[in-house]
C-alpha cells in the first residue's frame, strides 16, 4: 500500500457492513445494508433513529460542534440495559463502529461516531428510597434538581454539577466535581453499585463486593473505557442544617481583576470546606470582565466576613444573599446550554498562583484576539479540596485528591455551518493565545488535568488524567475489554499515545 499503509487504514467487513477506519479511529465511510439496520431496529425496545428522521439532527449532533462532521449512520435510543447489550452485540457482529452517548456533554470525540451511537438518554428513571438514589444512566442533573429538593423538604443530596444537561453517569465515571464537593465529596465517592454492559454484551454488577476492581475503576476512570454503565445506586449525603449564603461579585478592569483574583485565593483559604465557587475571567464582546460566584455554608454575616478581601476591591458590584440549602441549590443551577464550538483545558494546582502569575494571566486574557465574535476565559475553580482531599488518591480511580483548585482555560468561536474537517481547526490566533496562557500556568500546576474536561490537544493525556492510577486502570481495561471494543482517541487502549 506504500504511502497508504495498514497503519492508516483498517478495513472491517461482516454482516453487510463496511467501515474504513483511520489510525485514530474515525471512520471515513460507513455503510450497512437496509436489512442489517432493520434487524437491529426489530431487536430494540427503544427506537432506532436514522438520517431523514425528524429527530435525527437533534439527537445526532454532538455537544461540541468541533466534531459536527462526525455524524452517525444511526442512533439507538436504548430503553434499558438489554437494549444496550443488543446494540453492542449487533455492532460487533456487523463490524459497525460505535460510540456511547449519555448526557451528550463529552467535550471531545468519545461520544461521537460515523457508525452507531448507542444512546442512553431515554433511560431516565430515578427513584429515592430513604438516603439511597437509584438512577438509570440517562438521568441528567436537571432530573435531580426536580427529584431531590421535595419542595424544600428533602433531607439528602448527591454532590454533583450545576449544569442541567450533564448526565450523572458521565459526571460520576470521571469523578464528579461540583459546588458541593468541598463539604460533601465527589459524586463518585457516593456510588455504591453500578450495572455495566460488557464488550461481549453481558450485564454485570460492580460494587465493593462484586467485581471490586471494576467498581474501583468506574469511580474516576472515565466513561467509555470498560463497558456501558446503565444503572447506578448512590448513598446520598445529608444536607446541612445551617443557612447558605450565595454571592455574585463583578469586576470590570484589569487592576481590580488582579486584586480580586488574589483576594479569591485568600478567601478560599479562610472559607475552607464551607466555601465553594469559581473566579472566572473573560474577554468577550463587552471587553475584559470577571466574576466570583459561589456559596458559603454560613449565615450572611459570617459569609461577608469570609468574603471581606473580595468585597473590599474598588469598583466591585456585590450580590450577597442568604438562602436555605435548597434555595441555594436552585440558585446555583445554570441555564441549559446548547451545542457550540469550543476548546476546554484544565490543570490542577496545589498552591496559590503568585501575584506575578496572576498579573501575567490577566494581561494575556486581555489580549484575546477575537473578542467580537469569540471569547477567551480563565477560571479558578474551588470545586475540589476539603472532603475530596480526605480520600487517598489510590482509594478510587480519581487521582487528583491533593489539589486545592482546578484551573480552567476555555475558548469558543463561531461555528462552521457545514463542517467537513474533523475536528474543526482552532483558529491560529486563538491557538497562539491558548498556548501562551497554558505555558504560563503549567509550571505552577501538578501537570494533571480533569478527565471530565477531555482535551484532544493534551499531550501525555493518560498520565495527566490518571497519574499513579494509570497502570491499574490499564489492567482493568485489559480484563474487561481485551479486544478493545470500546475505543476513542483517549481511551485506555490508546495509552501508548498518551
Amino acid at each position: 500500500m506504500s504511502a497508504i499503509s495498514r497503519r492508516n487504514f483498517l478495513w472491517k467487513t461482516g454482516g453487510g457492513a463496511l467501515a474504513v477506519m483511520t489510525a485514530v479511529g474515525m471512520p471515513l465511510v460507513v455503510s450497512a445494508s437496509p436489512s442489517a439496520w432493520g434487524a437491529l431496529a426489530s431487536r430494540l425496545r427503544g427506537p432506532l433513529i436514522r438520517p431523514g428522521h425528524p429527530r435525527y439532527r437533534s439527537l445526532a449532533t454532538p455537544r461540541n460542534l468541533r466534531y459536527s462532521a462526525l455524524m452517525p449512520a444511526g442512533v439507538a435510543l436504548c430503553a434499558d440495559a438489554e437494549d444496550v447489550a443488543t446494540a453492542i452485540r449487533w455492532a460487533r457482529d456487523t463490524g459497525m463502529p460505535f460510540a456511547i452517548r449519555g448526557g451528550g456533554h463529552n467535550y471531545a470525540d468519545a461520544s461521537s461516531s460515523r457508525g452507531l451511537i448507542i444512546s442512553t438518554r431515554r433511560m431516565r428513571r430515578a427513584t429515592l428510597s430513604g438516603s439511597r438514589l437509584f438512577a438509570q444512566s440517562g438521568v441528567r442533573n436537571a432530573g435531580l434538581y426536580r427529584l431531590l429538593p421535595k419542595e424544600g423538604r428533602g433531607t439528602h443530596v448527591l454532590p454533583g454539577g450545576n449544569c442541567p444537561n450533564v448526565g450523572i453517569a458521565g459526571l460520576t465515571l470521571g469523578g464528579g466535581i461540583g459546588p458541593n464537593a468541598p463539604w460533601a465529596g465527589l459524586a463518585a465517592d457516593h456510588l455504591c453499585e453500578a450495572t455495566m454492559v460488557t464488550a461481549d454484551g453481558d450485564i454485570v454488577i460492580a460494587s465493593a463486593s462484586n467485581n471490586p476492581d471494576l467498581y474501583w475503576g468506574l469511580r474516576g476512570g472515565g466513561g467509555g473505557n470498560f463497558g456501558v454503565v446503565t444503572d447506578l445506586t448512590y448513598q446520598l449525603v445529608e444536607v446541612p442544617s445551617a443557612p447558605v449564603t450565595n454571592f455574585l461579585l463583578y469586576y470590570s478592569n484589569a487592576d481590580s481583576i488582579i486584586d480580586a483574583a488574589l483576594a479569591w485565593q485568600q478567601a478560599c483559604h479562610v472559607g475552607g470546606r464551607l466555601m465553594s465557587g469559581t473566579f472566572l475571567l473573560v474577554h468577550n464582546s463587552v471587553g475584559l470582565n470577571a466574576r466570583a460566584r459561589g456559596q458559603i455554608i454560613a449565615g450572611e454575616d459570617d459569609a461577608r466576613s469570609i468574603l471581606a478581601p473580595l468585597l473590599s476591591v474598588p469598583g466591585v458590584r456585590i450580590e450577597v444573599t442568604q438562602r436555605s440549602f435548597w434555595g441555594s441549590y436552585r440558585w446555583y443551577v445554570t441555564p441549559p446550554s446548547g451545542s457550540s464550538t469550543f476548546w476546554d483545558r484544565s490543570l490542577y494546582v496545589r498552591e496559590d498562583l503568585s501575584p506575578d502569575v496572576i498579573e501575567q494571566m490577566v494581561r494575556i486574557v486581555s489580549r484575546f484576539p477575537q473578542p467580537e465574535s469569540a471569547y477567551g476565559a480563565f477560571g479558578i475553580m474551588g470545586w475540589v479540596g476539603g472532603r475530596v482531599k480526605e480520600v487517598s488518591p489510590e482509594t478510587t480511580a480519581y487521582v487528583h485528591r491533593e489539589a486545592d483548585a482546578l484551573l480552567e482555560l476555555n475558548t469558543g468561536w463561531p461555528s462552521i455551518k457545514a463542517a467537513t474537517g474533523w475536528p474543526t481547526p482552532v483558529p491560529a490566533s486563538i491557538r497562539s493565545w491558548m498556548d501562551e496562557l497554558w505555558e504560563l500556568v503549567y509550571p505552577h500546576s501538578t501537570g494533571q488535568s480533569y478527565q471530565n474536561f477531555p482535551d484532544p490537544e493534551l499531550g501525555r493525556w493518560a498520565s495527566a488524567y490518571y497519574g499513579q492510577n494509570l497502570d491499574r486502570l490499564m489492567a482493568i481495561k485489559s480484563e474487561w475489554d481485551p479486544c478493545h471494543v470500546f475505543t476513542h482517541r483517549q481511551d485506555l487502549g490508546h495509552t501508548s499515545n498518551g
